[in-house]
């Protein structure tokens, strides 16, 4: 009878302690991150039963509420994931974001950071690590996770670009070239793809001459290394340098492909007013009103359309209308 009890026992210990395989975990995190509701719960569910209080259902149930929206319940599940296991990194990494969701950077820098120390190769936990920090204005902190990441994973042309980009908030005169420098001289980055993030990040600087030349320079490597925000890009760094015939034709490129997107014909509206092409810029801003009336530059350069073609007493009204519209969207 002892025997048995104490077979008994150990049986319920091992049961406790027992700790779901990584391959299962990846496969039913997959399926939380899908979009098979049904399937979510129920892999879960059944995940809690055999591995119940353990370190990945937690992390696991907290990945569904945090897809369901409560937020607050997802925050409670991976501390409860943290306290089944300390050492947990995923926790943390998660826990982190969540937090840094809340606008609770500090708090958020802390567990990414215990996230780091646990793995400190893994790359996405230094992104975490840095957002919070740049979210906190700590710009040197957030230069040196940018370093740090290039050191990790020298490859990854992101890094690059987001180190130039932080750089230049930590120090206005900082030499952010450097960074594109270090990523043409990695022979294992394609060089068009870098020519894009720089002239990405020149614009951002106000470099569009700049810029433009190497958009050019990767636009002529192939259509495949752009998207529809490079093209867009492209088309901006020829407005600004007064291109404006080929600046039309990449924001034609990209409505076609995105026709909802206001953004899209709203810069293009200002190449119109550059041009003083009235009608075309009165026919652009309606299109775009007729997408959302509440536009604010919609309703702005329709008012400067108006106004250049006689119909002043109208334009006013949209002019009133866009002021109204940019003070009410900025105050929120």
């Amino acid at each position: 009878m002892k025997k048995a009890l104490l077979l008994f026992l150990f049986q319920l210990t091992f049961v406790a302690f027992a700790q779901m395989p990584q391959a299962e975990f990846e496969n039913i995190l997959a399926i939380q991150l899908g979009n098979d509701q049904q399937k979510a719960i129920s892999s879960l569910e059944a995940a809690e039963k055999k591995y119940p209080g353990t370190d990945k259902v937690y992390f696991l149930r907290g990945v569904y509420q945090y897809r369901d929206g409560d937020n607050n319940a997802a925050l409670m599940s991976q501390s409860n994931a943290i306290k089944a296991n300390p050492k947990f990194a995923l926790g943390y990494d998660a826990r982190a974001e969540l937090l840094f969701m809340r606008g609770m950077y500090d708090k958020a820098i802390a567990d990414a950071s215990r996230a780091i120390e646990l793995e400190p190769n893994n790359v996405d936990f230094i992104v975490s690590r840095f957002r919070s920090y740049r979210a906190n204005k700590q710009y040197k902190e957030a230069l040196a996770d940018a370093k740090l990441r290039i050191r990790v994973n020298p490859k990854g042309e992101y890094g690059y670009y987001d180190a130039a980009v932080v750089s230049k908030e930590a120090d206005a005169n900082y030499n952010a070239d450097i960074f594109f420098e270090q990523a043409y001289a990695n022979k294992d980055i394609d060089r068009h793809i870098i020519d894009v993030l720089f002239g990405q990040f020149m614009i951002s600087q106000g470099r569009f001459d700049e810029a433009r030349q190497k958009y050019e320079t990767a636009l002529a490597a192939g259509d495949d290394y752009f998207g529809t925000e490079d093209l867009h890009n492209l088309a901006i760094t020829y407005y600004k340098t007064r291109q404006y015939d080929k600046a039309l034709l990449y924001f034609k490129k990209v409505i076609a492909q995105i026709p909802q997107n206001t953004d899209f014909r709203n810069n293009m509206a200002a190449v119109y007013e550059a041009q003083q092409n009235w009608q075309l810029l009165k026919e652009t801003a309606l299109a775009n009103l007729a997408i959302n009336s509440e536009d604010p530059w919609a309703n702005k350069y329709y008012a400067i359309g108006l106004a250049n073609t006689g119909q002043e007493s109208l334009a006013n009204e949209y002019n009133e209308k866009a002021i109204r519209l940019g003070k009410e969207q900025s105050e929120k």
